[in-house]
Formats: structure tokens, C-alpha cells, sequence
């Protein structure tokens, strides 16, 4: 070991590897810079719904940009007698309830894809104050009702979204070096491919909040539920606890009556009355009451605290 040419070889290997493993963590920082642009567009859309902004123009403007792909997506071909307007008008009507007509579309319109665009973007921003006036205020911020509403479909849609994004740029990744037996730069073409995916992304989280916005709808109860809070609270300002749907209430309504009946016959069923049966008694114990182990238990099984709720 310690010939010369043996160390200088052992040196040259130990080189070798130590440059390959730098060129390696260089690779994965430059991976790393491709999904951290991506990030920060990500988390700077979170932060400003977890901050609270205004997103009503966002909103706009999507719904413009939603519109005009949808209009151009049936309306590739450069003649117009081979658009398909009865698609159009039927993805539209789906798209925001539109209730335009394809004849409507031919005398109005006259075919112009750009008068085409701009008509349905208007017409879908006047339902979008339409489902604005709708909504209402916010009784507790006096805010439109609607803002809260966009901000949390941004927020749900764009984590959803965010998290199949990330396993697709993983799964892109774990293949990507097979570019290189093409000739290709492994990490030129992850760049490509992911700034495509990372457009498609964000086309997608649009479109699903546009759609969504125009179809979510205010519960009947919540509804009555706002309008009679600010009343409530000035009158008694005493606190009231509402069921979060009518079949849960009706439930626990239900469990509260069969339990009510059974407390009522067991008061009135005597102790070591006659016919065989055996009368039960609820017990009333105060906080600062401890009961035995061996005791009664306090809710009236008629069995030993050790034995029941003690046990």
C-alpha cells in the first residue's frame, strides 16, 4: 500500500468520484430552480387569499380568458360555416348558464370570432353581478359574500391542483434522462415539459374556479340562517347553536325525545314495584360530589360506579 503508483491511483478514483457527485448536486439544484419558479407563483396566489385580498378583478379577468379559449376552441377551423355553434352555446350553458342561441349567435354576431369572444364575455360578466347581487353582504364583515366565496374555491382549487402538479413533475422527472439517448439535454427538455405542464396548471385552476363560481349556489338555511343572526344578536344577545344541516338536527332532535321518554318512564316506574319489573333512578350529582366506588352509579344503571362509568 504504500507503493507511489498505487496512492496516485487511488487519488485519481477518489477525484473522479468526487467530481462526478459534484456535477450530480449540481444537476438537482438546477432541477430544484425549475420547480421553485413555479413555487413562489403558487404560494404568492395563497398568500394573497390567506391575507384576505380582493380577488373580484382576478376573477374578472379569468373569466374573460376562460371565455375566449372556450369560443376559440370551437372555432378553429378559418371558415366559418364548419363552426360548431350549437357545441359552443351548449358548452357555454354548462360553462355559466348561458342562454344564448346558435340562431341568435347568426343574425347578432354574424360569425366574427372576435365579436363572438367579446359577446360572451360580457354576457358572462353580467351573471357574474348578477350571482354577486345575489349573494349578498357578509353580515359579520359587511363585505360582498361572493368575495369569501372566490377566495376559498382559489384556495381549495389551487392546493388540489398544486399537489397532482407536484407528482406529475416527479413522475417527468424520474424519466426525463432518458432524453439524453435522443440527444437531447435532459434538463432544456424538463424545463420545456414543465413550464408546459406548469401553463396547463394554472388554464386548469381558472377554468375550474370560473365553472364553479357561477354554479355554487347558497343554502336555503344558511341563507335564513345570515339574515336572522344580526337580529338574533341584538335582541336577547343570547348565544344559539344551529345544526349544520336539517337532517343532522332532525337526528339529534330524535335521539333527544327517545332519550327524554325514557328518563320520564323511569321517574315514574317505582322502585321494587310489582309485576317483575325493575324500576331505574337518575341520580343528580353536583360537581363537587365524589361518589365511591362501590356507590350507585350516577346515571341510573343500577349497577356499582366501579363497574360502569368508573370502570
Amino acid at each position: 500500500m504504500e507503493a507511489k503508483i498505487l496512492s496516485n491511483q487511488i487519488e485519481g478514483a477518489q477525484k473522479k468520484v468526487e467530481e462526478q457527485n459534484f456535477v450530480s448536486r449540481k444537476n438537482v439544484l438546477k432541477y430544484d430552480d425549475v420547480l421553485n419558479v413555479q413555487r413562489q407563483v403558487i404560494y404568492d396566489q395563497r398568500r394573497r387569499v390567506l391575507e384576505g385580498q380582493d380577488l373580484s378583478e382576478d376573477i374578472r379577468q379569468w373569466i374573460d380568458e376562460v371565455m375566449e379559449n372556450a369560443v376559440l376552441a370551437h372555432t378553429e377551423s378559418e371558415f366559418s360555416e364548419e363552426w360548431d355553434l350549437a357545441a359552443l352555446c351548449t358548452h357555454m350553458e354548462g360553462l355559466y348558464g348561458s342562454e344564448i342561441t346558435p340562431e341568435e349567435l347568426r343574425e347578432e354576431v354574424e360569425l366574427d370570432r372576435q365579436v363572438l369572444v367579446e359577446e360572451f364575455q360580457a354576457d358572462a360578466l353580467d351573471a357574474y353581478e348578477e350571482k354577486d347581487e345575489q349573494f349578498g353582504t357578509n353580515p359579520d364583515t359587511g363585505q360582498p359574500l361572493l368575495r369569501d366565496v372566490e377566495r376559498y374555491l382559489v384556495l381549495q382549487t389551487v392546493d388540489l391542483r398544486w399537489r397532482e402538479h407536484l407528482e406529475n413533475m416527479e413522475y417527468l422527472r424520474d424519466g426525463i434522462h432518458l432524453r439524453a439517448m435522443a440527444q437531447k439535454d435532459p434538463l432544456v427538455e424538463y424545463r420545456h415539459e414543465g413550464h408546459l405542464m406548469f401553463e396547463d396548471l394554472s388554464r386548469g385552476i381558472r377554468e375550474e374556479v370560473v365553472t364553479t363560481l357561477f354554479h355554487v349556489q347558497l343554502a336555503p338555511e344558511a341563507a335564513a340562517a345570515m339574515q336572522e343572526a344580526p337580529a338574533a344578536a341584538a335582541g336577547d344577545g343570547k348565544l344559539s347553536y344551529e345544526h349544520e344541516s336539517l337532517a343532522g338536527s332532525q337526528a339529534i332532535a330524535a335521539a333527544g325525545a327517545t332519550a327524554g321518554a325514557g328518563l320520564t318512564a323511569a321517574a315514574a316506574t317505582p322502585v321494587g314495584g310489582g309485576g317483575g319489573a325493575v324500576g331505574t333512578m337518575t341520580r343528580r350529582v353536583a360537581d363537587e360530589e365524589k361518589l365511591g366506588r362501590n356507590d350507585p352509579c350516577w346515571c341510573g344503571s343500577g349497577k356499582k360506579f366501579k363497574k360502569c362509568h368508573g370502570a
